[in-house]
């Protein structure tokens, strides 16, 4: 090769390190699982052959031959045809919407600069190999030139997976060392670790808890939904010193990782809130995911205690298995297996009002909440019977309880100016909270009753199900449904279909920024809007 075609080659390199870093957001959202972001780009043809750098180089592949089958092979012209090819494909990805902007952590840098120099190396090496038998600086040698510079673009997802493999002795060292240092800085601290598990329901449970125990001890709980093996290290090596209890979320996606997370920990008390298809996508079946959330309690010393949602078949199984010594059941639904049951429950506009019975010590006090939805009984209990371990009694607990405040988009309702009620509940869906939030919007008679939801995801072989099942219930609720991807929420618009429902107060919108711009435009005082989930920008 000579000057042109070297030239041309490090100008198709820039295109495909452009997309390389377009594409790591992608690859951060899923949190560096190769498994995971292959999945994601194999899923839809436009996220492996993106139509903006497709047509633009099949533009290119056409003028050239046509130059070419013309007799003009003036190698300056074919060069400039595939440089101006080429700043057609470094375009910026076309994207609906951004929720969760690339975060440039000292890893996505690593894995950026790996990944780079693997798809250097790849586009010079097919580019000499290709050619050496070309002349130089021919409409051929710079055709082929850009056709290896367009297929580096197209490989350069799988550039982010080989750059990781590459850096994984370098990033597990790292991890390694970042866990000991948790684990000394834990057990230096002398805390009572709390570990909380479930498919649905263990951040507002952790954030209740914190709060119940907040007003004698000194909390620490890890941070939003900071719930794997390295958010809990970075919860604690970010802390400061001089917590009495240390509240950790445990999250998984397959068997085996709560048990790393509880042999970092060393939990004294475990609860478990539910199992459902939450991330059945990922586990594939229901009894894998009792058998990682059940890991929580394998990782209890003898003398720990678990608490159990006892109204969740799956977890009152688990409390069955007959360890630890100490396990309370709470309930909601008069369980006599129960030890804390939760009676009389009334559900107004203003949160929740329910008794609570300790059937151990026969203790009962009546307990009062703005929380809305009848999911988050459940999870105070929850909360309730760890405090109860610890020592605090139901009337400390209860009066706790009264200033409870929902966890971030997580069924808080807000009225705004005008008489405009909004519901937030959009951090995620699953079939049990999804209908709790539909009976909260219920309450609200003053005005429409507007659902805005993209729907329900990561339920593997469910979800069409579940989301058709949503579909057949929203008219029971809302007077009016606006969806969100026309796509993704097929399943809901047949269900929808499939009822009386008038059909003119059913919109279905492209993004959350169309649905947003509705809202803002269409909105009348009385109005109720619950917005119910969200969706990352995989699924965009």
């Amino acid at each position: 090769m000579h000057t042109l075609a070297w030239i041309l080659i490090a100008l198709w390199i820039v295109p495909a390190l452009v997309r390389t870093y377009q594409v790591a957001r992608y690859y951060q959202i899923e949190e560096y699982q190769s498994a995971r972001f292959l999945r994601w780009l194999r899923d839809r043809r436009t996220r492996w052959f993106p139509r903006y750098i497709a047509v633009p180089m099949l533009i290119g592949i056409v003028i050239s031959a046509a130059l070419q089958l013309a007799k003009i092979d003036e190698p300056a012209l074919h060069f400039v045809l595939w440089v101006i090819v080429g700043g057609f494909v470094s375009r910026p990805e076309p994207v609906k919407e951004t929720k969760k902007q690339f975060n440039r952590t000292p890893r996505a840098k690593r894995l950026l600069v790996s990944a780079s120099v693997v798809l250097a190396f790849f586009i010079i090496g097919a580019a000499l190999f290709t050619t050496r038998n070309m002349d130089a600086d021919t409409p051929q040698e710079l055709s082929t030139v850009a056709i290896i510079g367009f297929g580096g673009i197209l490989l350069s997802p799988v550039a982010l997976v080989a750059g990781n493999q590459l850096m994984y002795p370098v990033e597990a060292a790292m991890r390694r060392r970042f866990r000991e240092q948790a684990r000394r800085k834990l057990q230096d601290s002398g805390a009572t670790v709390i570990g909380i598990t479930g498919s649905f329901g263990k951040t507002s449970t952790k954030h209740f808890l914190a709060h119940i125990l907040g007003g004698q001890y000194k909390v620490l709980p890890t941070p939003k939904s900071y719930n794997t093996l390295m958010g809990v290290s970075l919860a604690i090596n970010n802390a400061t010193d001089g917590y009495d209890f240390f509240i950790a979320e445990m999250g998984a996606y397959i068997p085996g990782e709560i048990a790393e997370i509880c042999q970092l920990a060393r939990p004294q008390i475990s609860i478990v809130t539910a199992v459902g298809p939450q991330h059945l996508e990922r586990f594939k079946t229901l009894e894998n995911i009792v058998k990682a959330k059940y890991e929580i309690v394998e990782g209890l010393p003898p003398d720990g205690c678990a608490v159990f949602n006892g109204d969740n078949a799956y977890v009152l199984g688990m409390a069955e298995r007959g360890y630890p010594q100490n396990r309370i059941i709470v309930s909601q639904e008069g369980l006599p297996q129960a030890r804390l049951l939760a009676e009389n429950i009334r559900q107004t506009i203003d949160g929740l009002f329910f008794d609570v019975l300790d059937r151990e010590t026969n203790e009962r006090h009546p307990f009062q909440t703005r929380l809305l939805g009848l999911h988050n009984v459940t999870n105070i209990l929850c909360a309730a019977a760890a405090a109860r371990f610890i020592g605090l009694s139901l009337a400390e607990i209860g009066m706790r309880v009264s200033v409870l405040t929902p966890a971030e988009h997580r069924l808080s309702a807000r009225t705004l100016p005008g008489g405009i009620t909004v519901i937030d509940d959009s951090y995620s869906a699953n079939p049990v909270g999804a209908i709790s939030a539909l009976e909260v919007l219920k309450l609200y008679d003053t005005g429409r009753r507007i659902v805005i939801t993209p729907g329900m995801v990561e339920l593997g072989d469910l979800q069409e199900e579940e989301n058709y099942r949503l579909g057949m219930r929203l008219p029971d609720y809302a007077t009016d449904v606006i969806l969100v991807g026309v796509e993704q929420t097929r399943p809901i618009q047949r269900g929808v279909h499939e009822t009386s429902f008038d059909l003119s107060r059913l919109l279905v919108m492209d993004t959350f920024e169309a649905a947003r711009s509705w809202f803002q435009t269409q909105i009348r005082p009385g109005d109720t809007v619950l917005f119910l989930n969200d969706l990352p920008d995989t699924y965009l």
